[in-house]
């Protein structure tokens, strides 16, 4: 039998594809309740998922079964911006400074409670019309490192500040339909 070469269930009419352009990224309750708006991020990434493998060798075979899963760090890139009125960068600064506080040279302190230190990421990718098509929670994140860009003479570019962010815990929300269901039954 031939397989029919049209774009089968892509063409339908109901099918929406989530698009990389729309999308927000905001931090918030970090430092007793501070937050880092939307508006200032310029590129990030959705999580991403490893799942460790568990070798079992038994006579002369090897077999693999899956191990320990683990959330790798995003990206977030954001606008360097200065202003007055909360348009500025000051937020992403003091989260930054709650972890390292390159701030003060000479204490270079960092905070030991989580409260402070720890925020909550959501990231949000929408639809044309600005309906969410699916949130992720990223949960007891901070920035595990800090690029502020290079400068250059010859470029027109904007200036960036790019945080790589650590998480514990997500949750992942489909916003537009049914939820993947996983299959796991007990002994």
């Amino acid at each position: 039998m031939a397989q029919p070469m049209g774009m089968g269930q892509l063409a339908l009419g109901n099918v929406v594809f989530k698009r990389k352009f729309r999308w927000t990224f905001k931090v918030e309750d970090f430092c007793g309740g501070k937050n880092i708006p939307e508006h200032f991020v310029k590129l990030a990434s959705r999580p991403n998922l490893s799942i460790e493998e568990t070798e079992i060798n038994f006579l002369n075979g090897k077999m693999w079964i899956p191990g320990k899963g683990s959330w790798e760090t995003i990206t977030v890139t954001y606008y360097d911006v200065s202003g007055t009125d909360g348009g500025d960068m000051g937020a992403v600064y003091s989260w930054i400074a709650t972890v390292y506080n390159f701030l003060d040279s000479t204490k270079l302190t960092q905070s030991s409670k989580r409260a402070d230190y720890g925020g909550r990421g959501t990231l949000t990718l929408f639809d044309g019309c600005g309906t969410a098509m699916e949130t992720w929670k990223l949960r007891h994140m901070w920035p595990q490192a800090v690029n502020f860009g290079e400068l250059d003479y010859s470029s027109s570019e904007e200036c960036t500040v790019e945080l790589t962010l650590r998480y514990s815990e997500v949750d992942y929300t489909n916003e537009c339909g049914s939820q993947p269901v996983a299959c796991c039954e007990g002994c």
